[in-house]
């Protein structure tokens, strides 16, 4: 069990950059449900918009409502859960500390705790949840960020943690049961993760986030048509063309390469681009699947495209070398070989940890 005043004590996060948790789990947290505001101390106008999540109007009846009264600390507290929404974690840090300059709540040290993780201002984060857990030790947001600063930080064993007491604390939230089986994954522990992934799914079963994240967990235990079934599963629920149906596309493309499909696994990488074309990890796939085509012109498209979205990636440079060399481009060849020297050579001087493997 988790006490008030423990958290501190175990906390031992090194900030890193970590662009994919980022990406997938800040949208899990930071929510408009304020933990102990009263909805009645909100005026109309501003409750309609936030009810039907239009959040620029929100916002705008937010500003308006402040320019008017500034000491209201609740109206900060709501604009900095927009701002987190919507992606300003800057602008959110600032609003946060706005509320509590008038008053110190749970609510304030959230929209702190949320805003500073996505900033990678990892520690901030978690001394902003020590005192959220001061006032409200058994809020299960807490644990649930904090498992997410873990995350971010590399310490998967204290991050299960979290998301287990998140858990205890919230039992039909799925979304808790959902890292948690992430975090299981990613210290390998697969039965487990199934089983906290299954719970998450019996409580949403139309999660596509929670159906991929089983089959990954699937393919751990060496069960790859149950996992093909979780893939496909997820992709009933994620729509045509959405950005949630890229990653459930991708493990069904590494599923083709390895039963050594490389024009099927190529097909579905590229339906993975069209679903998020940000996302450099199919973009990667996609050019080795061309590579063992033999189209090597393709695989420098796409080998490029990853190493513009993700540079910072060694194997992304090691792979654009093996290309340009097939390619007679000895130059840049050596460019790219140069360079995954460093970025490897940085890795492993920093000893990363796993990364949550979803987009």
């Amino acid at each position: 069990m988790w006490g008030t005043i423990r958290l501190r004590a175990i906390l031992q996060v090194v900030s890193r950059s970590s662009s994919v948790i980022i990406t997938v789990l800040g949208l899990l947290v930071g929510g408009l449900v304020p933990a102990q505001a009263q909805t009645k101390q909100i005026p109309p106008e501003i409750q309609a918009p936030l009810s039907a999540r239009d959040y620029p109007k929100a916002e705008q009846a937010l500003r308006r409502k402040l320019e008017g009264s500034p000491n209201w600390d609740l109206g900060y507290i709501l604009l900095g859960q927009i701002l987190n929404q919507t992606g300003r974690y800057g602008e959110a840090e600032r609003a946060g500390l706005a509320a509590i300059r008038l008053r110190k709540s749970v609510d304030a040290f959230m929209v702190l705790a949320v805003a500073t993780m996505h900033q990678q201002k990892l520690n901030e984060s978690i001394g902003w949840l020590e005192k959220a857990a001061s006032r409200q030790p058994d809020y299960a947001e807490i644990y649930r960020v904090l498992g997410l600063d873990y995350a971010m930080g590399g310490n998967f064993v204290e991050s299960e943690k979290a998301f287990r007491r998140a858990a205890e604390l919230e039992p039909r939230n799925w979304e808790v049961h959902y890292l948690h089986g992430r975090a299981l994954y990613e210290l390998r522990l697969y039965e487990p993760s199934e089983k906290s992934l299954r719970r998450a799914i019996e409580l949403n079963a139309q999660s596509t986030r929670a159906w991929t994240a089983l089959g990954q967990t699937q393919e751990s235990l060496y069960n790859a048509a149950a996992a093909e079934g979780s893939y496909r599963k997820a992709l009933e629920f994620c729509g045509a063309q959405t950005r949630e149906c890229a990653w459930p596309l991708m493990q069904l493309g590494f599923l083709a390469s390895r039963r050594k499909s490389p024009q099927e696994a190529a097909e579905l990488f590229r339906k993975s681009i069209a679903a998020r074309p940000d996302w450099a990890k199919p973009h990667f796939y996609l050019g080795k699947s061309r590579a063992a085509l033999g189209d090597y012109e393709g695989a420098r498209t796409e080998m490029e495209t990853a190493a513009r979205l993700e540079g910072s990636k060694p194997e992304y440079h090691y792979q654009l070398a093996q290309v340009y060399r097939r390619l007679g481009e000895t130059r840049k060849a050596e460019q790219h070989m140069a360079r995954y020297r460093t970025l490897a050579g940085l890795e492993r001087k920093k000893n990363p940890p796993t990364e949550f493997s979803n987009p």
